[in-house]
């Protein structure tokens, strides 16, 4: 996908037949190679944004939502519909990874917006991951994450930072908010 992208973007098939694939090809990889591509070469391509918010919103595939989702975030943050899109997604996709690829792609786009930090305070005590698996990347984590990156004086982030130490029912959270307190100590 990545090389017919490349090499022949400006022939007439090029272009349909990556539609097509983003669409209905028998392999999730080449699906969402094909929808990252066309996110990629083919941006004022109206069927584009009009995909990714499709593929968004409600694909199946989890892998291809979240793909979409980041694609959105990169490309399209002045289209209206782009933040409620990632809004919704990072609060209540069913997903783990889609919810925190969502919670990334706002704090990197919206970062100056008054609104973040709540979000952001809300996903870190709220969001619904239960881990399954050590790897799994919990979506409160990197919120807590992004508050202290982004948000070191803000006057809730300590109190949140305690009580995420403290409370959080994710071991691997706790463990986090406790030694970034130490860190702050130090």
């Amino acid at each position: 996908m990545q090389e017919l992208a490349k090499g022949w973007k400006d022939e007439p098939d090029t272009l349909p037949l990556l539609k097509q694939k983003a669409q209905s090809d028998d392999h999730r990889a080449v699906r969402i190679k094909a929808v990252r591509e066309l996110a990629k070469g083919w941006k004022d391509e109206p069927d584009t944004l009009s995909l990714l918010k499709q593929k968004a919103k409600s694909d199946d595939d989890w892998f291809m939502r979240q793909a979409a989702v980041e694609e959105l975030g990169k490309g399209w943050r002045n289209d209206p519909d782009t933040l409620p899109i990632l809004k919704q997604k990072a609060k209540s996709d069913d997903y783990f990874a889609v919810r925190s690829v969502a919670v990334r792609e706002l704090a990197k786009g919206w970062k100056d917006e008054p609104w973040l930090f709540e979000l952001l305070r809300d996903r870190a005590l709220n969001d619904p991951f239960v881990r399954e698996k050590d790897w799994q990347n919990n979506p409160r984590q990197l919120a807590l994450h992004i508050i202290i990156k982004q948000y070191p004086n803000h006057p809730q982030t300590l109190p949140l930072l305690c009580d995420r130490a403290e409370n959080d029912p994710d071991e691997q959270v706790r463990n986090f908010a406790q030694n970034k307190l130490t860190q702050l100590e130090n």
